[in-house]
């Protein structure tokens, strides 16, 4: 395939990175949460109209759903800091072969290679 052989220590620390920045981006969204629903009364957190409300109601859920996709990451990178501690990271878990170097700079918790993931998206 040409392409360079993966240098575990490299997407070790990579993935410790990028495992850092998501739990930092986390508490920052979980105190966004509590400040915003934060009030010393009912009264002060009532909304004074029905597009606030609905502002309220999004603006929750966007940061439920980008805690949940967070969520997912931080157990992909475990996983992948796992698989590398086994001696298994860099290998597509469906099929065995190795995924180059360039797709795991993009994705490093990559568990599959380009074909197998690209067959997974189909089924």
């Amino acid at each position: 395939m040409g392409d360079e052989s993966v240098d575990v220590e490299e997407f070790r620390a990579l993935l410790l990175a990028l495992r850092a920045e998501i739990l930092g981006d986390n508490r920052q969204l979980k105190k966004d949460a509590d400040m915003s629903g934060s009030g010393t009364t009912e009264a002060a957190r009532a909304p004074i109209h029905m597009a606030e409300s609905a502002s309220d109601t999004t603006e929750k859920h966007i940061m439920f759903e980008r805690l949940s996709a967070s969520s997912e990451t931080l157990q992909m990178i475990d996983d992948a800091l796992i698989r590398i501690d086994e001696g298994t990271y860099g290998l597509c878990e469906e099929c065995g072969q190795s995924i180059p170097a360039r797709r795991l700079r993009i994705k490093p918790y990559a568990s599959l290679c380009i074909d197998c993931r690209r067959k997974e998206e189909i089924s």
